[in-house]
Formats: C-alpha cells, structure tokens, sequence
C-alpha cells in the first residue's frame, strides 16, 4: 500500500468515527491528512452542495447478538442491513459508508432533487417499518431479543467530492447532526433536524421534541419526531416568512388576465386555458392560493378540482389525474381498494346515475387511473385493447364533466405541469377538445422544462394561452421586501438591496 492509498485509508477510519469522537478532533486530523493528501499534487476537489444525510444505526446490537459466534453473527447482520440499505436505494439515495451495524446516507449527490429531503424521510419510515418485520422473524428464527434500529436525518450545505471516497464524499455540519440526531432517537424513530423541516412540513405529521445539546454545537438544536406521513399531502413549499401575511406583489396585470379568462368562461359557457410559466420561486404558487380565494368571493358557484405532479410520480400514467379525482372524493393514500372502489362509486355515481351502465363507466375511469378492479365483467374483453380502454375512460371522463358543468362552471387548478406524467399531458389535451364549448376553465403553473418537452404545448388552440412570469423588477421587489419583513423595526438600506 501505497503513501496514498494509506492516507485515504485514514481519512476513512477518522469519518467513521462520527458519532463516537468528539467532531472537532475529527475535522482537525481529517484536515491534517488531507493537507498531507493534496501535498503529493492530487488535491481532492470538493464542491459546495445542497444534500441530506441519512444515519441509520442497530440498538444495541452487541448485547443482541453477544451469545453468537462471528459466522452466526454475520449471516444474521449482513441480510438485516442489505435489507435496510435497500429502502434508500428505493427512494434515490444511496449508502456512502456501512459502518458496523449502520451506514451512512446521502440524498442529493452526485444528482440533486428538490423532494431529496421528502425521500430520505420516506426512506427513514419505510426503515422503521421493515425493522419491525425483521425483529419478529429474528425472534422466530434465531430466538433473539428484540431488534430496533435508529434514524437521524438532517439537511444542508456539506462539501463533497475528493477521491478518497469517491463522488460521495460528503463532509461539513450536516454529516455531523446526523450522527447527533441518530444518537439521540429513541428506539424505533425517525428524528430529523429543523433544516429538513422546513423542507417537509406539509407532508408529514411531526412532534417537536425539546432541543437537544450536542457535541460540536454551541447552541441547543431543534428536532422532530416524524410520526407518519399524511394521508393526503398538498404543500406548494417553502415561501415566505412563517407567521407574516404579505401581499401579493408585482402580478396584478397577470391576475386581471386570469379573472377576465374565468368571467369569459362563465358568461360565454366556453372552456379556456392558461398556463402560467416562470421558473420556481417567481410566485406562481402564491397567484394560484390567491386566485383560488378571489373565486370564493364569487357570487356565481364555481366546480373546483385541483391536482398536483409530482417528481417521483412522473414516471406512472396517468398520476396527475389520479391526484386529481383522488383529491375531489377524498381517496386517502391508505384507503383499502374496496374503499376506493366505493368513493369512485359514489363521485362518479352522482353524475352517472346508480345503473349497471354507471358502474361500467366508473371501472373504466378507475382502471385508467391505476386503481384494481380486478374482478370487473366490463373491463375483461378490453384488458387486451389498452387503446381501446384508454379512448373509452377518457370519453367517459368528459361525459362526467359535461354533467357537472351543465349545473355550475368547473375551475381545474393544475400545479408543477412541468412533472407531470406523458399520458397525463396527453390526456389533458384531448379533453381540452371534448370540453371546448363547455363552461370549463383550467388553470396551469408551469416551469420553462415543461416547454423543453412539449415545445409546442398551447400552439393552435384558441382557448390556450401561455402566460410568462418573468422576475420582478427593482421597484417591486423594494415592495415585497418591505412586506416580508413589514415586523421588523429600521431595516438596513443594504439589507434591503441584499
């Protein structure tokens, strides 16, 4: 072995340290190897990047598996943390380090995604649930105690590359608070920092837990027990300042252009479009939530029906839609499939009418949204004609809508077109045409990638139109500046331009 080789073999036993040493001497020995590392011309290059950190540890695995010789000890260990190991794999992280009986995490590296922190959380449960099935073949096979494992999640800045681990390497403050977080869970727990919270806090159910101290940080940190998700997230994310009610700023003349759309729509009886595009954070989520609350006011009854793409389902058919009926009759993600059956009845049922036609229209749009009907007669002689099924659900959906926009106007809000599923996109379009002398107004937000796969998303459709956000200018940003922080006494001119 090699000067290198030993050297990066250090740094690696000093990063596994984590948790059990002090993590000031552990940055000063790994800062004094690397200095060595980069004197002989080869200088790790690391990156600043945005990442979440997953510690995953057995409780008390020594006193579990004390009366057991190392070869029982390894065929039982090995399986236990592939299977674990496999729940971050499945939510797109990937173990950076085994270490003993744990490993280490990483969501957002070398590719980062904006639900990294969502998924590493779902990772985190899915571990939980997965160490309880284990813990009971454990005591029927082996007879052994009971098994619970740990998970501290945190998210965060960290530095990352270098080659003495490869692209993963991944060190700073958020590796550290992991391993602190992990630590200090209770058996059987998900514990994450305030910095994946923020991320989060419209998808799951959390408890706060007193803050706790921590090697390596001089102030107590905040941290959340993760419950459960909700049965039915619906979170536009993080904007704003938590507890301050601003006014929307700098979108008026965009507002006035949507509220003509839908008084055309009501007054004419004839469907339009409009798709809001502008990259995140120019305040597209904030027009829909007010735009949404100016409809109330209406004096006229308005249908409403939202939906929302989302990243990890882009790649399943129909998904939006699914989110969509799934939100108007109140489908939990937990429901069972006779229970979802029942709502599909009772939704559709109420436009369709309580026959046998009625219960063959549901199937079709229920076995097009993903949902099992697997002993249904009307859909047996189409299972082999996908096509087919397809042409005939979307028709029935139309027909549905048709029913309901004969007693009131129907709005549809549609979020992130830009993840949206193919088929979905597909769909939309075709019944934009069904509808079109129908009183349906269906409004979009978009980012620019939606127009990098459909180019020609809007083009020849006369009630579709495109409508571009482009960032605020000087003035208005002076505005809405003043409105964030409208509690805050002799605010700075330079933190204003800031």
């Amino acid at each position: 072995m090699d000067e290198r080789q030993q050297l990066e073999q250090a740094i690696k036993a000093q990063e596994s340290l984590r948790g059990m040493l002090d993590d000031t001497i552990i940055e000063a020995a790994i800062v004094t190897l690397k200095e060595k590392l980069a004197a002989l011309g080869h200088a790790p290059q690391q990156q600043r990047k945005l990442a979440t950190i997953l510690f995953m540890d057995m409780v008390g695995s020594t006193a579990l598996i004390q009366h057991l010789d190392p070869e029982e000890q390894m065929v039982i260990i090995d399986p236990v943390l592939s299977r674990l190991a496999a729940k971050i794999t499945e939510h797109g992280g990937h173990i950076s380090r085994f270490q003993g009986d744990g490993f280490k995490a990483v969501f957002g590296l070398p590719v980062a995604r904006e639900n990294d922190p969502e998924q590493a959380i779902r990772a985190g449960l899915e571990i939980q649930s997965e160490a309880t099935l284990i813990a009971e073949e454990l005591k029927q096979e082996h007879g052994l105690p009971s098994f619970q494992v740990r998970v501290g999640i945190a998210t965060g800045w960290v530095f990352s590359g270098g080659k003495t681990e490869g692209e993963d390497t991944v060190n700073g403050q958020p590796v550290n608070l992991a391993a602190r977080l992990e630590a200090a869970a209770q058996p059987g727990t998900v514990l994450i920092s305030y910095d994946c919270f923020k991320h989060v806090r419209g998808i799951f159910d959390f408890e706060p837990l007193e803050p706790i101290r921590a090697k390596g940080f001089s102030e107590p940190i905040p941290v959340y027990w993760v419950l459960c998700a909700k049965k039915r997230p619906y979170y536009r994310g993080m904007r704003g300042v938590e507890g301050v009610e601003t006014k929307m700023v700098g979108r008026e003349i965009e507002f006035q252009q949507l509220q003509n759309s839908l008084m055309d729509v009501i007054e004419l009886g004839e469907m339009q479009m409009r798709t809001v595009v502008g990259e995140a954070g120019l305040g597209k989520s904030r027009m829909l939530y007010e735009f949404e609350n100016w409809v109330d006011l209406l004096p006229e009854k308005v249908w409403l029906f939202k939906g929302r793409a989302r990243l990890e389902t882009q790649g399943m058919p129909y998904s939006l839609l699914r989110d969509l009926f799934a939100n108007q009759f109140d489908i939990q993600d937990n429901d069972s499939a006779q229970t979802v059956r029942d709502k599909l009845m009772t939704g559709f049922g109420a436009e369709f009418g309580e026959d046998a036609s009625s219960e063959k229209k549901v199937h079709y749009i229920g076995h097009l949204l993903g949902y099992n009907f697997p002993d249904s007669p009307h859909l047996t002689e189409f299972l082999e004609h996908p096509g087919l099924l397809r042409e005939q659900a979307i028709f029935y959906l139309s027909e549905y809508i048709h029913h309901i926009a004969k007693k009131s106007p129907v709005m549809v809000l549609l979020e992130d077109l830009h993840w949206a599923d193919e088929a979905s996109l597909d769909a939309l379009n075709q019944l934009s045409m069904e509808l079109i002398t129908q009183p349906v107004f269906v409004l979009a937000t978009s980012r620019h990638t939606l127009l990098e796969r459909r180019p020609h998303w809007g083009e020849g459709q006369d009630f579709h139109q495109l409508i571009f956000f482009k960032p605020l200018s000087k003035r208005e940003s002076r505005r809405l500046v003043a409105e964030v922080l409208q509690h805050v006494e002799d605010v700075s001119e330079s933190l204003i331009e800031l």
